[in-house]
Parts: structure tokens; sequence; C-alpha cells
């Protein structure tokens, strides 16, 4: 988010009528003027499995277009699904093993 001093995330995985998967990732900022904007930053459609690699590589490539840093995450809210939430196998526990990597703070 552009002029973002730090950002949460909020996903969102569901399953439309015709059985296709959506991944909705809102994000929260706050610029040095504390002024908070939130928008949805992407709806991408998951094809195949939906493992919570699969979120995690969805969420990268987003906030690689998108040119948001890892850096400046502060927080991330999830469903609950185990794919999202799951402390080793969900998408916060990949996160977590690859915060130093990504520089970012863990977020359990």
């Amino acid at each position: 988010m552009a002029g973002s001093e730090s950002f949460s995330i909020a996903l969102d995985e569901s399953t439309d009528l015709s059985d296709t998967v959506q991944l909705a990732i809102f994000i929260r900022g706050v610029d040095k003027e504390f002024t908070i904007t939130e928008e949805l930053l992407a709806l991408q459609l998951l094809k195949g499995t939906t493992t919570a690699e699969d979120i995690f590589n969805e969420v990268q490539n987003i906030f690689i277009s998108f040119g948001s840093p890892w850096l400046k995450l502060v927080g991330v809210y999830t469903d609950g699904a185990p794919s999202m939430a799951g402390l080793r196998k969900g998408f916060t526990g990949i996160l977590n093993e690859k915060a130093t990597e990504l520089n970012v703070q863990k977020m359990i």
C-alpha cells in the first residue's frame, strides 16, 4: 500500500456457486499522519489445490505486484480455516517459518 508506514492483511478463502475457490485479500494501512485506509487488495481465483503453501504463494505474488514490502506487515487476520490459521501447516505457520527470510516479525 503506497505511502503506508505499516499495514495488516485479512484473508478469506471461500468457494462460489460454481465450485471455484476464491481468496480475498484485504489490506488496512496507516500513514505518517495516522490516516487509516482499508481496501480489497485482490480477489484471486485458486485453481487446483488450496493448501497453505498455495495461499502463501498467491499472497506473496500479490505483494510483489503491488510493491507491498513484507517488512511493513504488522498483522494477519484469517477466517480460521486450518489452511489459514494452522500453527505449523497453515498460512500463518508458513509466514512464521519464513519470517527471517521475508524480514517480517513473527505473527504468533
